[in-house]
């Protein structure tokens, strides 16, 4: 007997059950997968771990969660929860899901290159699986995480040389962290938002070994490179962006960053926070589901273009709500 799936335009229900997968405003019980996951205060309870409960706290989020490590089981009624790693930052889950005949691996947000300042990913075999598709397909069209990060390291060097300081405007979870961690092993100064700062610390804090990064100032004589996060357009006071060239860093070739800044970019990078179509198919390959669903903006897409796994493939979307792709 298989999983009954609800998609909503809140997450994901879990039928017959209380859970939810990503719902910001259940009325019962909702995993989080991450701390990007999570953007308003909300009253509902969620399953989480503690190192994400952490850094929602500092935007004011106060997570009533039920705290779970990596690796422990816990009981909700008839179904056994396992929290694994999924690579894509501190405290970034996905969810195991067993019950008495079947079991379910949720793993929205893939990252099974090594990043330097979190857990590498780890994977259960499971019937069903969920993944999301956040790069397009196919995989050629997705630049390499590696050769984009190599591109932001010379595009940086270029405007130091020139006595600038560039700022790198990203998602502060997880990729300001990676990114940082690189360019200070490339010795290069780094100076980072009060947020990303105390972002910083609490990975810091749980052994990760960023570097030796500074809280940005207003004022330096020496040329460096400023992180910041990108502006959330619904919060009311909006980061201000400091002066100096603009490197904006995507998600997906296909889907830019949007953000209120008020000057046109230097230049843009692709470093997804999530697998590519190819780290997918092999993903598959090491769950062995007896069937697979796609979220994400280009659930559709993938699951046209995996039909011809043996492994049935179907998009998880509400049907008035269509994939973007």
């Amino acid at each position: 007997m298989g999983w009954g799936l609800i998609p909503t335009e809140d997450g994901i229900r879990v039928a017959d059950s209380i859970l939810w997968l990503d719902a910001q405003f259940s009325p019962e019980l909702s995993f989080l997968s991450s701390a990007s996951g999570l953007k308003n205060r909300t009253t509902s309870k969620f399953v989480a771990t503690e190192e994400t409960s952490r850094l929602l706290a500092l935007n004011n989020i106060r997570l009533n969660a039920l705290v779970v490590p990596y690796n422990h089981t816990v009981a909700i009624g008839q179904l056994r929860l396992e929290l694994l790693p999924s690579g894509s930052g501190l405290g970034a889950a996905s969810l195991y899901v067993e019950n008495r005949t079947t079991s379910l691996l949720y793993a929205p947000r893939l990252q099974p290159q090594k990043t330097g300042v979190s857990r590498m990913m780890q994977l259960k075999q499971a019937h069903t699986l969920i993944l999301g598709a956040y790069t397009p397909y196919p995989p050629s069209h997705h630049p390499s995480r590696k050769k984009e990060k190599e591109r932001l390291l010379q595009a940086v060097h270029a405007q130091l040389t020139q006595g600038l300081s560039p700022v790198i405007v990203c998602e502060p979870y997880a990729i300001a962290q990676e990114i940082a961690k690189f360019l200070l092993e490339a010795k290069v100064a780094v100076a980072v938002s009060g947020s990303i700062f105390r972002a910083n610390k609490i990975y810091e804090s749980y052994g990760s070994d960023i570097g030796p990064f500074t809280m940005q100032h207003k004022k330096t004589s020496q040329p460096h490179v400023i992180i910041v996060p990108k502006p959330q357009l619904e919060r009311r006071n909006v980061y201000a962006i400091p002066p100096g060239p603009l490197f904006l860093i995507d998600e997906s070739s296909q889907l830019p960053l949007h953000a209120d800044i008020r000057r046109p970019p230097e230049d843009r990078f692709v470093i997804s926070e999530a697998s590519d179509a190819r780290e997918l198919k092999t993903i598959i390959q090491t769950v062995e589901p007896r069937e697979v669903y796609v979220t994400g903006p280009y659930a559709k897409q993938y699951a046209n273009e995996l039909g011809s796994l043996r492994t049935p493939v179907h998009p998880l979307f509400p049907s008035h709500l269509p994939a973007l792709f």
